[in-house]
């Protein structure tokens, strides 16, 4: 008996068990929306600063996303299990200046530090289970619980530093015995400068990375062949030794003028790796013959619409033009964009209308006499203002990075929607989509003199036309898996956490052996983050909190301990303040009474746009790490682009408001897919 004979069957008994790959999987999952934005984020402000990018700027956002990725886990936790703590941005500047104070005034001389962190600690777990426990014994919602906290500690805070100190500030701990160590582990810096071997190790784990990663979904994918086609596997050989050789003569090569033919050859070669591997170990599908879908069709025209757009976008606006939009346009322009801003709700008007909605038609009237007329005012006065806020700049790098990343999405769907009727259309839809990722490429690189264009997005975005096409042809001839094979998929995630592992060492050193600094607030983040997810995802004290946040009274019901997993939630959260506000003051040698005061909101915006429902039962640590990411990012992006700084508080807005929306529609897909 063959060892994959238990998984031959090609549709399973239940249609509620249907097995989903990787990347479905990954589609579905409550992180994906922040990993997106992460990425196209990143991208967007390297695209607008000429130092973002760098190591060094590399380290001070990732030193910024430290402290608020921490807080951001612990928070993520909390409304996971369904509940809120408006305290939590004041317990770091509690927690500072409980240590502070104590180093400082404690006895004539002060005391060690000890004494003082593990009594900041000791106070922050007592607050937290004071929070726990009104929240459980009153019933009152943690919002109204906590933000008495919040006034309590922030008033506290106040009358002791300047009862005690005289000051706000309390500074110069760096006295205090101990203080060494402490500064250390959780403020210490390291350069460490270039190394002989960075490079070399940062390109073969980056090549490591990728085919690990590669091989991990295909296995994961696909349904095993009752032998290896050998065949198939050399000719996949000779494409991976292909790709690995051009890599290694581009990479010897100017990023600019780089070698063309060296680059033809690895994408050719990355290609034919990948399809011929699919072909020598998994089995051939039937090819379906059918019609392209009537659905999919303008799902393309809004792809090519998007890519062309993308495209010419650089040929509409001037790079170096900094003036605002609304002085930058003739005058004529002006007056038709602010007509078309005043009709655009008149189009959504007449569409509820044609669609025949009789609840509608009978409030039509009303709408029309009162409502309408102060819509168009406010979609008048909110489009003229954005462009009054916007520069020249900004718009042609929104309207490329919005109307790629659009049109992908519509030629991805497209695809989906065709696979499942015509192999054919299917096939030439995948075509067509690689095919505009390497017009926006040209388009781009023709478009820039920046190396970084002409170089790194050029680069990735033939990489991703290649990917699209071995994926589609990989899709398209071979037979996907709708069962599991625990064999397959243990050697999947083996392969795939084996490459990410050498590919985050591979970064690291990337990062950390340059003109960086590494700090170990960022090691911190990384640990916290670590652990959070274990424990929601992996432990029976996860599950827990899962229940509690989706339905209380029905966890205790089956012998959950609700009370004790949401107080253990609010000190856990004050916990990770006291963490946070020691290791700002161990870096910064002094605190502020008003360290924290608001930044609670931001801890809950960066769990929001990780995907946790504010309602609770549902999210992730990942996510909201990543969250922080994207706030750091925007906080570093923005001046670094020389745009005004105050602008990322409607960077940050318009974020929260596309992460609640991507995030439902998310929910919705995994719930369709239980």
């Amino acid at each position: 008996m063959s060892e994959f004979d238990d998984v031959t069957p090609l549709k399973p008994s239940d249609e509620r068990i249907t097995y989903r790959g990787p990347l479905k999987r990954l589609l579905i999952s409550p992180e994906i929306g922040a990993l997106i934005g992460a990425v196209v984020v990143w991208a967007f402000f390297w695209g607008n600063g000429d130092k973002f990018g760098t190591a060094g700027s590399t380290a001070n956002f990732l030193d910024v996303a430290a402290p608020l990725g921490i807080m951001a886990v612990a928070v993520s936790l909390l409304m996971i299990g369904g509940e809120f703590d408006l305290s939590a941005g004041v317990m770091t500047g509690a927690s500072g200046v409980t240590i502070a104070l104590m180093a400082k005034y404690f006895t004539d001389g002060g005391i060690t530090l000890w004494v003082c962190i593990p009594a900041a600690f000791l106070l922050a777990g007592c607050v937290g289970w004071w929070n726990g426990f009104l929240v459980n014994k009153t019933g009152l919602p943690s919002f109204i619980v906590t933000l008495g906290s919040f006034f309590v500690i922030k008033g506290a805070n106040l009358v002791f530093s300047k009862r005690i100190n005289s000051l706000v500030n309390v500074s110069d701990i760096n006295k205090a015995h101990g203080y060494k160590f402490f500064k250390a582990v959780l403020g210490g810096e390291n350069k460490f400068g270039d190394t002989k071997y960075r490079d070399v190790i940062f390109l073969v784990g980056g090549i490591l990375f990728g085919v690990l990663l590669i091989i991990g979904f295909v296995e994961q994918s696909l349904l095993r062949a009752e032998k290896t086609t050998m065949s198939a596997m050399l000719v996949a050989i000779i494409g991976a030794a292909a790709a690995v050789f051009s890599v290694l003569v581009l990479h010897r090569t100017d990023s600019i003028k780089g070698n063309v033919l060296a680059g033809v050859i690895g994408l050719s070669g990355s290609v034919l790796a990948i399809v011929s591997y699919s072909r020598s170990r998994f089995q051939s599908r039937q090819l379906i013959v059918g019609s392209l879908p009537d659905s999919a069709r303008p799902l393309i025209a809004l792809g090519l619409l998007g890519t062309a757009v993308a495209s010419l976008a650089g040929q509409l606006f001037d790079r170096g033009e900094d003036n605002v939009v609304l002085q930058w346009l003739p005058s004529w322009l002006r007056l038709v964009v602010a007509v078309a801003a005043g009709a655009l709700p008149l189009w959504f008007f007449a569409r509820q209308v044609k669609r025949g909605d009789v609840e509608f038609r009978a409030k039509t009237v009303a709408i029309i006499m009162v409502r309408l007329p102060i819509i168009c005012l406010v979609s008048l006065i909110g489009i003229v203002s954005l462009l009054q806020l916007t520069t020249v700049q900004a718009v042609r790098a929104v309207l490329i990075t919005v109307a790629g990343t659009g049109a992908a999405t519509c030629l991805y769907r497209a695809r989906s929607i065709a696979s499942k009727h015509s192999s054919k259309h299917f096939i030439n839809l995948g075509v067509l989509m690689s095919a505009c990722f390497v017009i926006v490429a040209f388009a781009v690189r023709a478009d820039s003199s920046a190396p970084r264009f002409r170089g790194g997005i050029f680069t990735t975005l033939l990489i991703g036309a290649a990917l699209i096409l071995a994926t589609t042809l990989v899709e398209a001839k071979q037979q996907k898996r709708i069962l599991a094979d625990s064999n397959a998929d243990r050697l999947g995630k083996r392969l795939v956490l084996i490459g990410m592992i050498i590919g985050s060492i591979a970064l690291g050193v990337r990062l950390v052996f340059s003109d960086g600094v590494f700090r170990m607030s960022v090691f911190w983040w990384l640990f916290f983050t670590a652990v959070g997810a274990f424990v929601l995802t992996k432990t029976k004290y996860g599950n827990w909190i899962f229940a509690v946040g989706g339905n209380k009274e029905a966890a205790r019901a089956t012998g959950v301990p609700a009370d004790k997993v949401k107080t253990a939630l609010f000190m856990a959260t004050s916990l990770m303040g006291a963490f946070v506000g020691a290791m700002i003051l161990m870096r910064l040698n002094s605190v502020q009474a008003q360290q924290g005061n608001g930044q609670e909101f931001e801890y809950i915006i960066a769990a929001v746009v990780g995907g946790n429902l504010m309602t609770g039962g549902y999210g992730s640590v990942v996510g909201a790490s990543l969250g922080a990411l994207i706030m750091a990012i925007s906080k570093n992006g923005i001046p670094g682009a020389q745009w005004n700084q105050d602008g990322r508080f409607i960077f940050l807005g318009a974020v929260l408001l596309v992460a609640v929306i991507v995030n439902n529609f998310v929910r919705k897909k995994a719930n369709e897919q239980r």
